[in-house]
């Protein structure tokens, strides 16, 4: 089953602050969501980083491609992309602990007027 959200995120060159991030995304309050890593050419530790997070729960996607910009890069995340929803994400965030559970929510609630 398709999940509700795709988090997406360009990384480059990201090592010093991607785990923060990453974490981030683990404790949200809503658990329906992948996360598209998508590794731009990193020359520094990142692509480990994904990689260490994907094999440690399987919502992380790791993608690892050549340097081609954050553009490229969150286009490749939406293609591989299966959620409803997009929530894009840059390596240097941190994402608060209710984000996406407020974002489902206001989507909801929206439709109802």
């Amino acid at each position: 089953m398709a999940p509700t959200v795709s988090i997406i995120i360009p990384i480059f060159n990201a090592e010093a602050y991607l785990a923060r991030c990453l974490d981030s995304i683990l404790a949200q309050s809503y658990s329906d969501w992948e996360c598209i890593l998508v590794e731009d050419g990193s020359t520094d530790g990142s692509g480990r980083i994904c990689d260490c997070y994907a094999a440690k729960d399987a919502r992380f996607k790791a993608i690892h491609g050549s340097n081609k910009g954050v553009s490229t890069a969150r286009n490749k995340g939406i293609q591989l992309s299966g959620g409803q929803w997009f929530y894009f994400c840059d390596a240097d965030d941190e994402v608060m602990p209710n984000a996406l559970e407020t974002l489902i929510h206001e989507c909801d609630s929206s439709g109802s007027d």
